[in-house]
């Protein structure tokens, strides 16, 4: 099955915090700001390059942490490399 890395596309990597806009990830409600752990390429590369696997941790309204979270998030909506 070919798939599309998205490695060369997404730059994001632990310790960055991305804002997504509830259409932006999946299974979940509502925006999430979440601090990035973990980019899971090895499993990310089924999504034709479109999806990311992120773990991570949310941070709620006050900027304490969340429970941590995976989230399938649009690779459009993260940040890209410069070309």
């Amino acid at each position: 099955m070919p798939y599309t890395s998205v490695s060369p596309r997404v730059s994001v990597k632990p310790g960055d915090v991305v804002k997504l806009l509830e259409p932006d990830y999946k299974y979940g409600q509502g925006t999430v700001l979440l601090r990035i752990s973990r980019v899971r390429l090895e499993i990310s590369k089924w999504y034709d390059g479109a999806w990311v696997w992120l773990e991570g941790v949310p941070i709620r309204w006050d900027g304490t942490d969340g429970e941590p979270r995976t989230v399938l998030a649009r690779a459009s909506a993260l940040p890209h490399k410069a070309t």
